[in-house]
Formats: structure tokens, C-alpha cells, sequence
């Protein structure tokens, strides 16, 4: 499974996407392309040639958080919804096969219109609706305005942990072909819980949850958790500052315009961070909030996604 997620953008405006998934499923048709995108400003004819070379293997995650043009640009400044209508129909004109998610992070303005999100995915042939209840408000998160942070939702709908708790609901009855991903995915938690069973943390990198990330700036980074530009992060009575990070000190030796992948990913660096996973005292900030086993146990044992 290859996930393009933007981190510090959106996958489908590099010029060369379609090129790239092309060269994906020519490679190795059975590949899970994973593409998470906003869906604005792209003409159809650009979606219909997408799905051309997509197949059921394939997921399309939809981010709208609206319900219409003026209620998605409240977060997604800039987003256009009728765009994004036009691309989620003419994906699924061109190709019934690939899994199309609408994906909404619940938020007040919103959090009442749930049904009504719903029906619009199902009306367009969607597969499912995905409701992800975030960490990023003001009661939990300085940042963002703090107890009068007009994006806030009732409590319910705030995330229990330091990551995103996100439920899928399928809405088509079709099932998405990725079972033996999702049993890899289990087998491999089963193995890891085993390994770390004595450690405050549970790595999804090891699991497979979470994976090998690259950046847009080609820098290779074990999670895309480590990779967020914080200024400071503070967890469990210890702090990291974002210039003093293992991959700040460390980025020209971690990318892929110096390096081969094999030469990255086999360099003697990467225990800085697996050290930390047996040992409390070398943890790294991020690993401790992430990746708590606690949450990893509750999460697996409900099934949530994790983010």
C-alpha cells in the first residue's frame, strides 16, 4: 500500500501524479494506491484520466468538510466544492471499481449536518463516509484559540487521545479489496504487541499503520508524525525543539537527492529513534504522544483508523 497524503500540500497538484500512479500499477497492478485529497480546482477530464488508471485495488479519499460551497471554505479556505462534486462524478463514471471515501473532520459547523453529508456521498455512488473526530480545537490545543475556538465541536466529537479517532461507515454494502492488507496489518500488531509488550510505546512504524514517509522535500522520515515542523513539543515531561530533531540534524544524510533508498534506510542513524522504543529514557517526544501502547491497544481492539 502506497498512501499520497499531503503534508505540506495536496498529492493531486503535483503535475506528475498521474504519471506516477500510472508507473505504480504498471509496476505491480496489485499495489493499494491510497490517494488523500481535498479534490479542488481539477476539471473532470483530469479525474476521468485518473480513474482510467485506477483499479479496485484503489481508494480515493474525498476531504470535505462542508456541505456546500460556503461551509467547506470555512476550514478549507480556497477549496472549491463544486469542483469537487464534478470530480468525485466523473471518477466513478469512468470507473465503478475503485473505493471512494467522503471523508469529513467533524467540526460546530458541521457537526449537526452528519446525515446530510451522508446522503450526498450516497447520491454521488460513494463506497463509504469517514468521520474523524480531531485533536486540533482550542480546549485541547493552545494554538487554535483556545476555550473560544469558534471550530470547536460538542465534546463528543473531540478526539479521546493525541491522535485523530476516525470511524469508516459503508454506505455502498460493496467491500473494499484491501483484506490482505488488513490482515497483514493485524498479524503484524499481534507480533509487535509481543515484542514491546514491556514498553510504554507500541511503534506503528513496525506495525505497519504507519509507514516509511517522504517528504516533498525527498527527506525519508520513519512516520509522518516526526516529520511536522512544531516549533516545540511537549510530552511526558520532555521537550523537543524543532531545530534540535534527529531529521533536522540529520536531513541531508536522510534524502533521497544524496542518498539511494537502500543507503538511507540502512544507515546506522535509524536506532537513534528504535532505541527508544524499549527504552523510556532515549523515547522520543513524538513516539511517547503518538504511539502510548495504551492507545494503540484501545485503538486495535475497536478498530478504529489510526492517525
Amino acid at each position: 500500500r502506497i498512501t499520497m497524503c499531503g503534508d505540506v500540500g495536496d498529492p493531486i497538484y503535483c503535475k506528475e501524479y498521474i504519471e506516477i500512479c500510472r508507473y505504480i500499477k504498471t509496476t505491480n497492478p496489485n499495489i493499494h494506491i491510497f490517494t488523500i485529497t481535498n479534490g479542488s480546482h481539477k476539471k473532470p477530464e483530469w479525474w476521468t484520466e485518473l480513474a482510467s488508471v485506477l483499479n479496485e485495488r484503489d481508494t480515493i479519499n474525498f476531504s470535505v468538510d462542508g456541505y456546500d460551497n460556503a461551509s467547506n471554505n470555512v476550514y478549507r479556505i480556497n477549496s472549491n466544492f463544486n469542483s469537487i462534486i464534478a470530480g468525485i462524478r466523473a471518477v466513478r463514471a469512468a470507473n465503478k471499481d475503485v473505493f471512494l471515501v467522503w471523508a469529513t473532520i467533524i467540526f460546530s459547523f458541521n457537526q449537526d449536518q452528519l446525515d446530510n453529508i451522508s446522503n450526498q456521498a450516497r447520491i454521488m455512488e460513494m463506497d463509504a463516509v469517514q468521520w474523524t473526530r480531531s485533536t486540533k480545537f482550542g480546549s485541547v490545543y493552545g494554538a487554535y484559540g483556545g476555550v473560544n475556538d469558534p471550530l470547536e465541536p460538542r465534546q463528543e466529537f473531540i478526539s479521546k487521545t493525541h491522535r485523530y479517532e476516525r470511524e469508516v461507515v459503508n454506505i455502498s454494502g460493496r467491500v473494499q479489496n484491501n483484506k490482505d492488507y488488513l490482515d497483514h496489518n493485524q498479524k503484524q500488531y499481534i507480533k509487535v504487541k509481543k515484542t514491546y509488550q514491556d514498553s510504554p510505546i507500541t511503534p506503528l512504524c513496525e506495525v505497519g499503520n504507519r509507514g516509511i514517509y517522504v517528504n516533498a522535500e525527498g527527506v525519508v522520515f520513519p512516520c509522518s508524525w516526526v516529520s511536522f515542523p512544531y516549533d516545540s513539543l511537549t510530552h511526558n515531561n520532555k521537550t523537543i525543539q524543532w531545530d534540535d530533531s534527529f531529521f533536522v540534524q540529520h536531513r541531508e544524510r536522510m534524502n533521497l537527492h544524496n542518498r539511494s533508498f537502500d543507503e538511507i534506510i540502512n544507515d546506522p542513524l535509524w536506532s537513534k529513534c528504535s532505541n527508544g522504543f524499549t527504552d523510556p529514557a532515549k523515547t522520543w517526544v513524538e513516539c511517547s504522544q503518538k504511539c502510548s501502547t495504551s492507545v494503540v491497544n484501545q485503538e486495535y481492539a475497536v478498530g478504529w483508523e489510526t492517525n
